[in-house]
């Protein structure tokens, strides 16, 4: 036999890698939902089941990819998926769609930098019920807040700029301007994510969002007879938004959307039901610099 067929046969007969658990990390959970971080590393990687309904969010290219039914598993329910959706402006990123429940499955990641990407998984959805249960559902996040601060209103117009993206001043961001409607509820220096809450009656204070970000709902966002009114310091002001991946009139529950960096607004209820969803800001938008830049930002354990 030649040496070259003796060293094909022993390539050939060494035993696969065996797959390594998704490295899956839980940011923030409370009684409504969990907010999650996923990183698939190159190779075989085994995934949990995630038997709710999902969010799933990425601002970063994703590596060729391979799936398989993990052993043991029960077998898998039908899994759907919406489009993905994209912001209105040819920005790749961030993107998102809504998931079904997942069954248990083997991800092989085949190229040499990992698949990582955000899940807001909801342990219970709002939909219709939010416009009457809002009250029961959220007693601590409809109080009177626990910090005010004054409306910057226009005074800060024409102060330093933030970046080319944002171009107003970095006293206007949400949490800093307008902290009664908007709480941090996980943030590192890569996302931040936000819980939005406007009270029957309330105006929010002037503010707006420096970062590009995806917008979650599970049903308060524009719930059956809500009354908002949204105002901007900048003249013809449109919503920051792309398309969503099911419209607010069909009732069907998740949604979700991406947006671009949103200029100075604030939002008054001026009737029906308060305003609640959670949105996720991107204060780094990885794309294609994952390749390069993965071992510093996702170190594999």
């Amino acid at each position: 036999m030649a040496l070259g067929s003796v060293f094909a046969v022993a390539a050939c007969s060494q035993p696969a890698q065996p797959a390594r658990a998704a490295v899956h990390k839980t940011l923030y959970e409370d009684n409504h939902l969990r907010f999650v971080e996923y990183t698939l590393y190159p190779g075989a990687n085994t995934l949990d089941a995630v038997a709710v309904p999902s969010v799933m969010m990425t601002d970063a290219v994703w590596p060729e990819m391979a799936e398989a039914s993990a052993a043991n598993a029960p077998a898998p329910a039908s899994e759907t998926n919406s489009d993905t959706v994209f912001p209105f402006d040819d920005r790749t990123y961030p993107h998102c769609r809504v998931e079904s429940p997942r069954a248990a499955k083997v991800a092989t990641v085949k190229d040499d930098f990992p698949q990582h990407y955000y899940r807001v998984e909801y342990k219970r959805i709002d939909g219709r019920g939010y416009a009457t249960n809002w009250k029961t559902w959220y007693p601590d996040v409809f109080a009177p807040p626990a910090r005010v601060v004054p409306d910057p209103g226009v005074t800060l117009k024409d102060h330093a700029p933030y970046s080319k993206d944002w171009p107003f001043n970095i006293g206007y961001t949400s949490t800093e301007a307008a902290p009664a409607n908007h709480t941090v509820r996980f943030q590192d220096s890569h996302v931040e994510l936000i819980e939005v809450a406007i009270r029957p009656g309330e105006t929010e204070n002037m503010h707006g969002h420096p970062y590009p970000s995806v917008y979650a709902d599970d049903g308060g966002f524009m719930p059956t007879g809500a009354m908002y009114e949204n105002r901007s310091i900048v003249d013809g002001f449109t919503v920051p938004w792309g398309r969503l991946t099911t419209p607010f009139e069909a009732g069907t529950y998740p949604i979700c959307f991406s947006a671009i960096p949103e200029p100075p607004h604030q939002v008054s209820v001026r009737g029906g039901p308060p305003q609640h969803f959670y949105r996720v800001h991107f204060k780094r938008v990885d794309g294609m610099d994952i390749k390069a830049n993965w071992r510093t930002w996702y170190p594999a354990p």
